[in-house]
């Protein structure tokens, strides 16, 4: 298992923010969460301009797609596109169930689209979910780019 990762929470509601965070802190493990809640925010962490100059490189997004302003597939293609970032998995965690949506987000090359359950109770066991596989099960990729 992995130590010291850093998550990029890209989300605007603020008791998804909380559900999500539970649920991830719930198991243990040294990850370090950073939030942001617009894809401009997001853009600004991965190249650490304005106020996120100490940011590290996450080893792990989990982007919401409806964000105030643009779509979050606005900062999947910026992230599949930039060499520093595009080995990043990117999971897609959004309530809008639309097939097209989620065509249109692997294609842009998202690691994974996960709907968000309605129930509270079960974002944050989903979440817990997400860091079972992601972060216990899979091997991501290290970042030299601290």
């Amino acid at each position: 298992m992995a130590k010291n990762l850093e998550i990029l929470l890209v989300e605007d509601n603020q008791t998804d923010i909380v559900l999500l965070k539970k649920g991830i802190e719930a198991e243990s493990l040294e990850v370090k969460i950073d939030v942001v809640e617009t894809v401009e925010e997001g853009i600004n962490y991965l190249r650490k301009n304005k106020e996120y100059k100490e940011a590290h490189t996450p080893n792990l997004i989990i982007l919401d797609l409806n964000l105030p302003k643009d779509s979050g597939l606005k900062l999947l293609e910026y992230v599949k596109a930039e060499s520093a970032f595009k080995t990043i998995p990117v999971i897609i965690l959004t309530s809008s169930f639309d097939e097209s949506r989620i065509h249109e987000s692997y294609q842009k090359h998202a690691s994974c689209f996960i709907n968000k359950p309605e129930n509270l109770s079960e974002l944050t066991n989903m979440s817990k979910s997400i860091v079972d596989f992601w972060l216990k099960v899979a091997i991501l990729p290290k970042n030299n780019s601290k």
